[in-house]
């Protein structure tokens, strides 16, 4: 068993190198040699500040010409990035709603690349910095918080300070398309494997496709709404029992 000071040191070093780019199986062969030495350094009565240098970055600079970077790793983030745009077009459009204007337009691009890529940073940051402590634990959850207040305050603000929508189109019209986009996304999907963003597309769009089949009302009537809520919570049911299933299958594993 390593020290914690030597277990937060490994776990700040693989966070590092995947913020930077380098291959999974690279950053996984390096931490397992680190972890080899360590364990003997500790046995000598040595510690991580004595094999490594006392700084992640110090000691990324002795290995990182010998890591290649993973050009995956850039498709993967325009992949995310047009996913996110997806989960926030296309179920408006489901709804029969494309309420666009420049100022809500310009508040998602934010959002997508100002916002969400700070938000990774920070917790990539905080996680080297807290690792397996309370704090480390608690910073996801104050991340998310801190970046749902964000989105919150801003829809807010949209609902009252709004401008005139840049689309204009029949709600049957816009709902097809979203339909549409629903299903070639869920293929595109499917053909990389990318089982999460449509797991993610079908629990943001099942209620709205539901309330907008099952009843002839506006979007923001109550029958709509209540049909709505219903099928979003069975939706959250359904994802919670399967996740505990998960995490109790994993323990069994484990």
């Amino acid at each position: 068993m390593l020290s914690e000071k030597s277990e937060q040191f490994l776990m700040s070093l693989r966070l590092e190198l995947l913020k930077r780019g380098k291959k999974e199986d690279e950053i996984e062969e390096v931490v397992d040699e680190l972890r080899d030495h360590l364990h003997e350094a500790e046995q000598r009565g040595e510690n991580v500040d004595d094999v490594t240098g006392g700084s992640v970055n110090h000691y990324i600079k002795t290995i990182s010409k010998e890591m290649a970077f993973d050009k995956r790793i850039i498709k993967m983030v325009i992949g995310a990035l047009f996913a996110i745009v997806a989960f926030f077009l296309i179920p408006r459009m489901v709804s029969g709603q494309l309420d666009l204007s420049m100022y809500r337009i310009i508040f998602y691009g934010l959002l997508t690349f100002v916002l969400l890529p700070l938000e990774l940073w920070v917790l990539i940051e905080m996680l080297k910095k807290y690792g397996n402590s309370k704090k480390g634990y608690i910073a996801p959850i104050l991340v998310a918080l801190g970046g749902f207040l964000i989105i919150l305050a801003g829809e807010f603000l949209l609902r009252e300070y709004d401008g005139e929508s840049v689309i204009v189109m029949e709600a049957s019209t816009i709902f097809w398309l979203g339909v549409i986009l629903s299903v070639v996304f869920i293929l595109v999907c499917l053909y990389f494997y990318q089982w999460f963003y449509i797991g993610v597309l079908v629990y943001l769009v099942l209620p709205d496709l539901f309330a907008n089949t099952m009843t002839d009302a506006a979007p923001g009537s109550k029958e709509y709404i209540n049909v709505s809520t219903a099928i979003t919570l069975i939706l959250t049911v359904l994802a919670l029992v399967g996740a505990l299933a998960f995490y109790a299958r994993y323990k069994k594993n484990s």
